[in-house]
């Protein structure tokens, strides 16, 4: 027997099951009247007629869009072609011209607008400087009748240790947190404190001090997300302008509190409270923002002496030059 014929004689299980399932899925087709030709061919004819019909659609559609963009011209209406002066003279709108501007484009020009945009304030959260009462008196005075404090370095760096001294002469709870990046530090009365830098390396501003007929000023510059419309710079001024007047009662008002960089040491000194500030003036659209204050307390810092026998004030203004 040739080698074909054993192949043609051999069982495939696979071939019989496809073939037992065959027959078996033909018995149930029948037994359910779905297996005459006529139902097929209607079935078919009625896929056949939807595809047709849906196609004729989708074609139909698409005729009408391109009639609906497609350019009308004089020259191919009535056969008279336009002209390059009377072009010139049609709306901008009807050459092309875009008539909307870009989103980018829209807020350049609100951004830039006169009208300053109104800022949205976030409401304090607990345990934080914004939601704590401070007394100004007791941060510069202590719990004596004398100001302890103005003119004379904290023991410890940083701006928390700032914070936990106003904390702690106020018999406030420790570790209240604060925005360390902002050059304002708010308390939820009105209460401010100002910190500045000085003698910092490759500093873009430079805070100055100057004394004119014993009246000393400094002038400052709020950071670069600062407006003059921002509530913060607001309170800034209505404080200050209420030191300058006298109303401000003495648990509130605005400290200056200002360190110096150590070059030698490439590290900063701690902060040093100078006393209360008054507002004098500001520069109307100036950014960063800048602000020209008044030290009040000029005349205690000039006798404040630390146990060395420095007077931080005299330091300052050598530096300063």
């Amino acid at each position: 027997m040739s080698n074909q014929a054993a192949k043609d004689k051999k069982v495939i299980p696979y071939l019989l099951l496809r073939e037992a399932k065959i027959a078996r899925n033909k018995d149930k087709l029948e037994r359910l009247g779905l297996n005459d030709p006529s139902t097929t061919k209607s079935s078919s004819d009625s896929s056949a007629t939807r595809t047709s019909r849906s196609r004729s659609a989708a074609h139909e559609k698409s005729s009408r869009s391109l009639v609906a963009t497609t350019r009308s011209s004089r020259r191919v209406s009535n056969g008279t072609p336009v002209t390059k002066s009377e072009v010139q003279n049609l709306p901008v709108s009807t050459i092309g011209a875009k008539e909307f501007k870009s989103k980018k484009r829209q807020r350049s020009e609100e951004s830039n607008s006169s009208k300053p945009k109104a800022v949205v304030r976030s409401e304090a959260k607990a345990g934080t400087t914004r939601a704590t009462y401070v007394d100004a008196k007791k941060v510069l005075y202590g719990h004596f009748d004398y100001p302890l404090f103005i003119g004379r370095r904290l023991a410890n760096t940083g701006k928390a240790a700032v914070v936990e001294h106003a904390n702690f002469m106020c018999g406030n709870e420790v570790g209240i947190s604060f925005n360390k990046y902002s050059g304002v530090c708010e308390f939820q009365n009105d209460v401010l404190f100002l910190w500045v830098n000085m003698n910092t390396p490759d500093a873009d501003i430079k805070n100055k001090f100057v004394v004119d007929n014993d009246k000393a000023q400094m002038t400052w510059y709020g950071g670069s997300r600062m407006r003059e419309e921002s509530p913060v710079i607001q309170k800034l001024i209505s404080i200050g302008q209420g030191a300058k007047t006298g109303k401000n009662p003495d648990s509130c008002g605005i400290i200056l509190f200002y360190r110096m960089y150590n070059l030698a040491k490439r590290i900063f000194e701690p902060y040093t409270c100078l006393g209360r500030l008054s507002y004098d003036s500001h520069e109307i659209g100036s950014q960063p923002i800048r602000f020209v204050w008044n030290l009040l307390d000029f005349d205690i810092l000039t006798q404040a002496t630390e146990s060395g026998g420095s007077c931080i004030i005299n330091e300052i203004m050598e530096r300063n030059l």
